[in-house]
């Protein structure tokens, strides 16, 4: 019988795309999105992210009623399939920072220390972006003739 050494889950994710939104100097949050990709065979989980730029950081998620009403609310962990992939984007999945110790302006970064479910733990640096306004979106709007 070989001996596997297993992998750590910070071991097993990589992060890319890592930024965090610009907010205006009076905002007290912000939040952070990444895409995450987990190379083992085992599904994955973040439970924490920590940073000292603001005096609280959760784990997010959004979420739209059958009304179009969208609210955010805190989830214990974010999961990371097996030899797949979450993404924490706008309208989904994100870190979001509150009660923010100074303004996050464009070009700054963020320092985050992510947490695994096993304990692991991984440090990235998410640079500080300017968030594209959606298009409005009119397919909800009734013609009128």
């Amino acid at each position: 019988l070989g001996t596997a050494v297993a992998q750590t889950a910070a071991e097993s994710i990589s992060v890319s795309d890592q930024w965090a939104r610009e907010v205006p100097p009076v905002s007290e949050t912000s939040a952070v999105f990444m895409t995450m990709k987990n190379s083992s065979d085992s599904d994955l989980s973040l439970v924490k992210a920590e940073s000292d730029a603001a005096k609280l950081v959760e784990l997010h998620t959004h979420e739209t009623d059958d009304k179009g009403v969208h609210r955010m609310f805190q989830v214990k962990k974010i999961d990371i399939p097996a030899k797949g992939m979450t993404m924490l984007k706008p309208m989904s999945y994100h870190v979001m920072l509150i009660g923010l110790k100074q303004p996050l302006k464009e070009g700054d970064e963020v320092a985050l220390k992510l947490h695994f479910y096993d304990g692991s733990t991984m440090d990235i640096k998410a640079p500080v972006k300017k968030m594209m306004k959606p298009a409005m979106d009119h397919s909800k709007h009734m013609m009128h003739k």
